[in-house]
């Protein structure tokens, strides 16, 4: 019986010591899947981002591991080719914790020695549970640097993001206590979150939402001030998974300006219908061509004075090449919609609404009938606007109130008290605008 028990024991303590060298194992596969995944969604967008891991040491209670990031076309941006990171990962009984540092950068460790007396500000924890779930903590020292001969003083901050082991659902939550130099720049406290969810690698299913509390810019005679602002962002798919919907909600609580003062101020934006196989289409040229043209800059000499027409000519290029992509966005039902406007400033409110929808599939050359016979626009568009505004913001400019062409029976604005209001819609294959018909015909425009 003894025995037994002895035997019992020796298998339940040989299991128990070997949770930290699984746990090692587990996290070894996941940290391997994880950077073929995110290599895998780099290469769709073909702007040559990488990761790569350079050395991975996996012992019994701990593991060295130093990867890296290639840059690609953003090395034009950044004086900078790949940012070097070593982690640390200790195996434990419920996961792996790991330490990551920067201090393997030559730049980052000269700015840290340089600039901050040798004292790291920037702390990154990784937690790697036994069923794949990784957890990511950013954590931001305060500190002080000098710049230019001015002191910047830099806040603490804090970023948590959580994933699954397929990388598909990511959570965040972080907050960070903003900046300020001198009187001359102040930025409050700034705090994220968000739930997203991958379907493609351009398209990401959920919510985002930011606030930033005051701003405050001032130089010599000019100056800009901001109380809190707010956004949120949500983005949904419909029920069989081919468009996608997107709306964005804007606020200030004010706004001043040495001309301007804004009490407050909110709009809501928002795409709807808009074509899930033409935006990611639309995407993929688009990342691929700015990746080229921004490869071309760095091929160029810096100093060269060719440089800016020869930018040009790459963006007319690219813009012909994008032409196609474009005309996949050309879908029935895509919709942009501006709501919920509502500006408060010292001499009123400014309020509206807009909505211009496409009514079938279209193509460039079939906008072409469109310069000889504009009417033909109310069979491609639907479009309803309103707007309204304190007539003083304005002055007094006739254009506002004015029939500009001969087919409007009004100007683009009525007067109604002490506001000009606008209202337009397209009904029956006709643009009412104010209430009268208004006739487009090229001898009108």
């Amino acid at each position: 019986m003894k025995k037994a028990i002895v035997a019992m024991l020796a298998v339940v303590l040989a299991g128990v010591l070997c949770i930290p060298f699984a746990s090692g194992l587990i996290m070894e596969k996941t940290v391997r899947q994880a950077f073929t995944d995110v290599n895998d969604m780099y290469a769709d967008t073909g702007a040559g981002y990488s990761l790569e891991i350079v050395d991975y040491h996996r012992g019994y209670l701990s593991s060295d591991i130093e990867w890296k990031i290639d840059l690609g076309a953003l090395k034009t941006i950044y004086p900078i080719d790949q940012v070097i990171l070593k982690d640390t990962a200790k195996h434990g009984f419920a996961g792996v914790e790991s330490t990551t540092s920067l201090r393997g950068n030559p730049w980052y460790e000269a700015f840290v020695a340089e600039k901050l007396g040798g004292r790291d500000p920037v702390h990154i924890t990784t937690r790697y549970g036994l069923t794949g779930s990784i957890e990511s903590t950013v954590a931001l020292d305060p500190f002080s640097v000098v710049v230019d001969n001015e002191t910047i003083d830099v806040q603490a901050g804090r970023m948590v993001t959580k994933t699954d082991r397929e990388l598909k659902r990511f959570t965040s939550k972080g907050n960070w206590g903003g900046l300020s130099a001198g009187k001359a720049t102040s930025i409050g406290k700034i705090s994220l979150e968000s739930a997203l969810t991958r379907f493609t690698t351009f398209i990401w299913n959920g919510d985002f939402s930011f606030a930033m509390r005051d701003i405050n810019l001032r130089e010599k005679d000019n100056s800009f001030e901001m109380k809190e602002m707010k956004g949120s962002y949500l983005l949904g798919l419909n029920e069989d998974q081919s468009k996608m919907n997107g709306e964005a909600l804007f606020s200030i609580d004010g706004m001043k300006t040495d001309r301007q003062t804004v009490d407050s101020a909110s709009v809501r934006l928002a795409t709807n219908g808009l074509d899930i196989e033409g935006y990611e289409t639309f995407m993929q040229m688009y990342t691929r061509n700015m990746s080229q043209v921004l490869g071309s800059m760095a091929a160029m000499d810096e100093n060269a004075e060719q440089v800016g027409e020869a930018m040009k000519k790459q963006m007319a290029a690219v813009g012909l090449q994008m032409i196609a992509a474009y005309e996949k966005l050309l879908k029935e039902g895509l919709e942009f919609k501006v709501s919920d406007l509502d500006v408060q400033l010292d001499d009123g409110q400014i309020k509206g609404d807009m909505t211009l929808r496409l009514l079938k599939d279209m193509t460039f050359m079939q906008f072409a009938p469109v310069a000889s016979q504009p009417e033909l626009l109310f069979d491609i568009f639907y479009l309803k606007s309103n707007l309204s505004l304190p007539a003083n913001l304005v002055g007094e400019d006739p254009k506002m109130v004015t029939p500009l062409y001969p087919g409007m029976q009004t100007g683009l604005f009525v007067k109604d008290g002490g506001n000009l209001v606008h209202a337009a819609e397209t009904i029956d294959g006709k643009l009412i605008l104010n209430s009268r018909e208004m006739i487009l015909s090229p001898q009108n425009l």
